[in-house]
């Protein structure tokens, strides 16, 4: 039996029937939430039937929206385009943004429900400059900031964040002892992936003729533009990868950076794969208000990666960062999302 609060109106919840929007439900009914469910059916692992289970375990009703065609257009096409450019794409960033907020926002409005919720591991809250902030989870290993840089004041004032104060291994635990899972497994790296296999993905979308274009045998060269061997294909690779080059040099190296258009992979070495300055284009501002200027904060240039401290200069658009001590090479393609002290998101954007 679930202990309600009191009486908080509808929410749609967004789910997959996985450990985290299962939890989310049980969550925001003891809050005293009357949950809906909503799934996106976005591609063909969809996953319709687990979300369904979850549903009758939760007593609550589940909707099924068919999104997959603006997926295909807005995500998978993106992530096939950005990689036969030389970049490394961010497909979650992209989805988070112009699909799953997006479409339940849609399905929310269709429904006449005010508030959204998810089983993202994030918190928001209203700051005290007027704005609707975003911050890290307490489980800083599981946080999904990184993800959802790109969120707007409107989706956020609509958002609740059930997983706020929760880890992961506090959710394994509750949905376990309160029978509301048979199974707990670990979401895979990219949804619309089978078996994580993007090098299979690709040439599959790409077609034969393209794939055999894109997918061709070119140069590993070196800084100075000297050939070190042959590579596999460019899109097999991305910028600080040591693990999989198919090339020995005496000592580990590193990718350093892509050519699409020669069709060239630079390998460098680990003191080579350093840097204290990039730049970062399509800013989104989240927890304060856009400006032009100086500051110091914190950037995230991958996920999982440790805050880094930096300078970072806003000017037309674009950040400059300059990191204070040397870091790993950043991909062109992945997003950078910046952090005060607090662990409130800045703002993001995408690395040039």
């Amino acid at each position: 039996m679930v202990q309600k609060m009191k009486d908080k109106g509808k929410v749609l919840l967004g789910m997959s029937g996985g450990k985290d929007s299962t939890w989310a439900c049980r969550v925001l009914q003891e809050e005293g939430y009357e949950v809906e469910g909503m799934v996106l059916s976005l591609h063909s692992n969809a996953p319709v039937e687990k979300a369904r289970l979850s549903a009758e375990k939760l007593g609550i009703k589940l909707h099924v929206s068919d999104y997959s065609e603006e997926f295909k257009r807005e995500v998978e096409d993106n992530f096939v385009s950005v990689y036969v450019s030389g970049k490394t794409p961010n497909p979650c960033v992209e989805c988070n943004k112009k699909i799953k907020f997006a479409c339940l926002i849609k399905e929310a409005d269709r429904l006449g429900i005010e508030k959204i919720a998810t089983g993202h591991y994030v918190k928001v809250e209203k700051g005290k400059n007027g704005r609707i902030t975003m911050r890290l989870a307490k489980d800083t290993k599981k946080d999904q900031t990184y993800f959802l840089w790109q969120l707007d004041q409107n989706t956020l004032s609509r958002l609740v964040t059930p997983l706020a104060d929760t880890t992961k291994e506090e959710i394994v635990k509750n949905v376990t002892e309160a029978n509301l899972m048979d199974k707990v497994e670990e979401s895979q790296e990219i949804c619309f992936i089978p078996d994580d296999d993007y090098v299979s993905y690709l040439k599959e979308r790409l077609g034969k003729e393209k794939a055999d274009r894109v997918f061709v045998s070119g140069n590993f060269v070196n800084q100075k533009g000297e050939v070190l061997g042959k590579h596999q294909g460019y899109p097999t690779y991305t910028v600080g990868q040591r693990k999989g080059l198919g090339i020995a040099l005496g000592r580990p190296a590193y990718v350093l950076g892509i050519n699409a258009e020669k069709n060239e992979v630079v390998l460098g070495y680990e003191e080579d794969n350093r840097t204290c300055d990039f730049k970062v284009k399509s800013l989104n501002f989240v927890s304060i208000d856009e400006f032009e200027g100086e500051m110091d904060c914190f950037v995230r240039p991958r996920y999982r990666s440790p805050l880094i401290p930096v300078t970072v200069k806003v000017e037309k658009g674009e950040a400059t960062v300059h990191t204070h001590t040397p870091t790993k090479l950043v991909s062109p393609g992945q997003s950078a999302v910046f952090y005060d002290k607090e662990g409130r998101v800045l703002f993001g954007g995408y690395i040039l």
